[in-house]
């Protein structure tokens, strides 16, 4: 959706539809400060006359305004736990776990306005991604299950986990969350905006499993 910003008359004017509206005598938008009214008119059919403050830009769309407000909103490099946990050797043929921290998989949005134009950004998790360094990827469609140490492993299942099919000292595992945009603001617009993608990459060790040997 966008916007277009049209000075107006004080004493009002003819406007298919808007008939010679006084904007003034609209007691929930009365003027504040230097500043001129205008005509609203956006794609989606809104029409209103409205106060904007001199310090605004009375150009800008909500879109416009989102999308500010959507680079503002902190959204930083994964915190990823694994099971068995970071700097512990994982073993060939055992699923090794990746989730995310408490908290981590949750919606941030970020809000702005311009005299009385505004819009709310909002960032929301849509997969993750592991790359486990062998030349695999897999995604996963939430944070992933957290693992339970006080849970016998055969009791627990994970949503994200990968099993290596031989040892390596020298795995760098990399673990992506890619982020959806939306957006709504005034006027009734809304629309979507691109995904972010956040990384992080650390290293992981696999051995081969000790058999155990028993005399008969």
């Amino acid at each position: 959706m966008t916007c277009a910003y049209t000075p107006w008359a004080v004493d009002g004017q003819q406007n298919g539809g808007l008939e010679f509206v006084d904007p003034a005598s609209n007691p929930n938008d009365q003027p504040k400060g230097k500043g001129a009214y205008y005509l609203v008119e956006c794609s989606d059919g809104y029409r209103d006359v409205i106060w904007i403050a001199k310090k605004h830009d009375p150009g800008i769309t909500p879109e416009q305004l989102a999308r500010r407000a959507y680079a503002r909103i902190p959204i930083r490099s994964p915190k990823v736990l694994t099971a068995p946990p970071r700097g512990k050797e994982g073993l060939v043929g055992l699923p090794h776990w990746f989730y995310l921290a408490k908290g981590e998989w949750a919606a941030k949005s970020k809000r702005m306005r311009a005299g009385l134009v505004w819009a709310e950004a909002t960032a929301t998790p849509q997969r993750m991604t592991v790359n486990p360094g062998d030349g695999q990827t897999i995604t996963c469609d939430g944070p992933g299950t957290r693992y339970d140490p006080t849970t016998p492993a055969d009791q627990q299942r994970s949503t994200c986990s990968y099993r290596y099919s031989r040892p390596s000292s020298s795995n760098r595992v990399t673990v992506s969350v890619t982020w959806g945009g939306t957006w709504r603001g005034s006027g009734g617009t809304s629309g979507t905006l691109p995904p972010i993608t956040r990384s992080v990459t650390f290293p992981v060790r696999v051995v081969e499993a000790q058999a155990l040997v028993t005399k008969g």
